[in-house]
């Protein structure tokens, strides 16, 4: 009898189908984990910019300082430098405590961080919703979630 030297075509073509079968099986999971690692890294980004709105609110954007222990919304060390007339009450500047859509702003309270306003996915800009000192939230175009006033929506089921 004669023995086969190579591969036979029917070889290559049982070889090329397992590999095929084995490739269609390992896709969907590494799949799963690319956009499992790029929701991760989205949720991770909108925490950094709702820490940084509610640190700006705090701080009625750098004016107040937070380690000090009275926080009052007022400041009064200039405006009683300017008027130390007689019997005068000093004129207390009022320090407005709101909320920015602006992430360069947001950026300056939390200077050893980088903040990034975009989804890891495609780029898109977050949708940021600042209504001065009542209500903000900050949505990923793709899905990904939503913080309304520092509260994640995909930790509510915790």
């Amino acid at each position: 009898m004669r023995t086969r030297k190579g591969l036979m075509l029917l070889d290559v073509i049982i070889i090329i189908l397992a590999a095929g079968v084995v490739a269609s099986l390992l896709l969907p999971y590494i799949r799963t984990e690319r956009e499992v690692k790029i929701r991760d890294e989205c949720r991770n980004r909108m925490k950094l910019l709702s820490e940084a709105e509610l640190k700006y609110f705090e701080t009625a954007g750098g004016k107040i300082n937070p380690a000090k222990k009275d926080t009052a919304a007022t400041d009064t060390t200039k405006a009683g430098e300017k008027s130390k007339k007689k019997g005068e009450k000093p004129e207390e500047e009022k320090i407005v405590r709101v909320f920015t859509k602006d992430v360069s702003e947001l950026q300056k309270v939390m200077p050893n961080v980088k903040l990034e306003d975009t989804c890891p996915l495609d780029g898109r800009k977050y949708i940021i919703v600042a209504r001065d000192s009542f209500f903000f939230s900050i949505s990923c175009p793709n899905g990904h979630g939503q913080i309304i006033m520092g509260t994640p929506t995909w930790e509510e089921g915790k």
